[in-house]
């Protein structure tokens, strides 16, 4: 029981003196953890901004849609562009965290990371915002048209 203890003791003094020498590995390592979690996310709003087109594009063609289908398409186009919008504001706040923990431990790749945020199409921005509500105002359109 104490050649435990002893072996616990040192492992947790040895992996916090590693700690300390892979900051910036980790901090790096987490972030590209939380792009993948994201991107995860990303692709199942993809397929369901696609759904949404699907719907939208079912109820233009048909000349008998009712009123409750054209609510319901767009409630869901409406959520799937708020969940979408959400996506995106979590991978501007991944880089973003980031960059200030890298920034706080000193590491050089904290500032070229910096760089980043202020180019425009960087993940959460606003011009992905504005195209957010494009492809929500496009599914709107073609739900509430005549054809």
């Amino acid at each position: 029981m104490m050649f435990l203890i002893i072996f616990i003791l040192l492992f947790t003094k040895s992996n916090y003196i590693r700690e300390e020498n892979m900051a910036e590995y980790q901090i790096l390592n987490l972030m590209q953890i939380g792009f993948i979690q994201n991107a995860m996310y990303f692709v199942g709003m993809v397929l369901f901004t696609w759904l949404g087109f699907r719907m939208a594009n079912n109820i233009y063609n048909s000349p008998d849609a009712n009123m409750l289908g054209k609510v319901f398409t767009s409630v869901f186009c409406v959520f799937v562009a708020a969940f979408m919008f959400g996506v995106n504001q979590v991978g501007g706040s991944i880089l973003e965290s980031a960059v200030s923990q890298l920034n706080e431990v000193g590491a050089p790749s904290g500032e070229r990371m910096a760089a980043y945020l202020d180019f425009p199409l960087v993940v959460g921005s606003p011009l992905q915002t504005a195209f957010v509500l494009f492809i929500l105002a496009f599914q709107l359109a073609i739900t509430w048209s005549k054809k």
